[in-house]
């Protein structure tokens, strides 16, 4: 009984936020969060994570974490090789593994806040495994080249996007033709939100596509990609949240587009 109330509930909060994003009452709030972000990642670290996650954290902490298997399966390298990962919106701690015996793993972690994750790091006095950089989504080909990485991974971050689609095209970019990029989210964080700061996005699973709304329209990741990237999109769990994890290849290189400014 009690689970069938709090669905219910759950659901028409959801509708309420809804309406009243599409009415206007809930409008963009995206630089006010920034600082909050900062906040919030200063808290997660200290006192080695006990009031965030401790798993999580001594997983990100840990220099010698195996790179992921979903995140091996997409990349095809011979050992003896160099990988180049890109984790985009990485916060101040990357979550991409640093050791695949046989083959050596460079990441570059970016992120647009990667000055203050340093100051908070600093004045925690830790030790990380990978310096973020600074870098937005969205103009990643003004730091990178072309055609650079063997995979670029997003996780949890491109809900805090001003332009998600842009980021991800970016992100297509900056890889080898015929690489991929992987994208980790919790649905629909926008309305869960209740569009709070950063989380102006929503992202969930459609036909295995992978749909994209802020609450005033909705883009399909395959026809925002048409052309230059191949998607697979599919939903899980984890942490006991609804989570949606598309995988894209690149086909062609996007071309160059006006960036807007949030």
């Amino acid at each position: 009984m009690f689970p069938t109330i709090h669905r219910i509930r759950s659901y028409l909060g959801e509708q309420k936020t809804k309406i009243l994003r599409r009415t206007g009452y809930l409008k963009r709030d995206w630089k006010s969060g920034l600082s909050d972000e900062a906040a919030f990642w200063a808290r997660a670290l200290a006192h080695e994570g006990r009031d965030w996650n401790r798993t999580e954290y001594q997983e990100r902490m840990d220099p010698n974490l195996p790179l992921q298997p979903e995140l091996r399966e997409l990349i095809d390298a011979a050992e003896g090789t160099t990988v180049r990962i890109l984790d985009v919106g990485a916060g101040p701690l990357t979550r991409v593994g640093r050791v695949w015996p046989g083959r050596t793993i460079e990441i570059m972690a970016v992120d647009p806040l990667a000055e203050e994750y340093r100051s908070v790091i600093a004045r925690l006095g830790l030790t990380v495994p990978v310096t973020t950089q600074p870098a937005e989504g969205e103009r990643l080909r003004e730091k990178f080249a072309e055609d650079t990485f063997d995979l670029a991974y997003a996780s949890n971050c491109l809900d805090h996007a001003y332009d998600p689609a842009k980021a991800i095209r970016e992100m297509l970019a900056v890889v080898k033709p015929g690489k991929f990029v992987y994208l980790w989210h919790f649905r629909n964080c926008g309305v869960h939100e209740r569009y709070q700061g950063l989380h102006q996005w929503n992202f969930s699973e459609r036909d295995g596509d992978m749909k994209m709304d802020d609450g005033y329209q909705t883009t399909l990741l395959s026809e925002a990609l048409e052309g230059f990237g191949a998607v697979e999109c599919t939903s899980d769990f984890a942490f006991d949240f609804p989570v949606v994890i598309a995988r894209v290849r690149k086909l062609a290189s996007p071309p160059c587009a006006v960036v807007s400014s949030p």
